[in-house]
């Protein structure tokens, strides 16, 4: 029975034309929510190691290793990232787009405006003093 595309709603539209999309997303869902269970359970292990006497290399970068039955097994390994360097890589990107030099260009351009304009009131203010001293003698 065919009904009105319109009637249709996204979930319903791929569950009826593309069900393996539909599988595949919630297989990745289910990846995501493993690794987030992965990533809880070390840190719990990584509180308990600093808390312990002998701690472990707790600097070690901890590896996830790609889906053996993925999509692309090329693909890099994902890596654990800390807050602190997604930061950093977010500001470094930030910094680097086009309109962000251009405006922080346009700054300095400002900046040595101002105080080019500085240098020279203050250089009319001494001339005017040295042409008033020499008219006062």
């Amino acid at each position: 029975p065919r009904t009105p595309a319109g009637s249709l709603t996204l979930q319903e539209a791929l569950e009826v034309r593309r069900p393996q999309f539909i599988s595949r997303s919630q297989e990745r869902l289910k990846k995501l929510e493993h690794m987030v269970q992965q990533r809880k359970a070390q840190r719990k292990e990584n509180l308990g190691q600093k808390q312990s006497l002998f701690p472990v290399r707790a600097n070690k970068k901890q590896f996830t290793v790609p889906h053996p039955l993925s999509d692309n097994l090329f693909k890099p390994k994902e890596r654990y990232i800390s807050e602190k360097e997604m930061h950093m890589r977010s500001k470094r990107i930030y910094n680097n787009l086009p309109e962000v030099k251009k405006k922080k260009e346009e700054q300095k351009k400002r900046v040595i405006l101002q105080s080019n304009r500085l240098r020279a009131e203050v250089f009319k203010k001494q001339l005017l003093d040295q042409l008033l001293q020499r008219n006062a003698v």
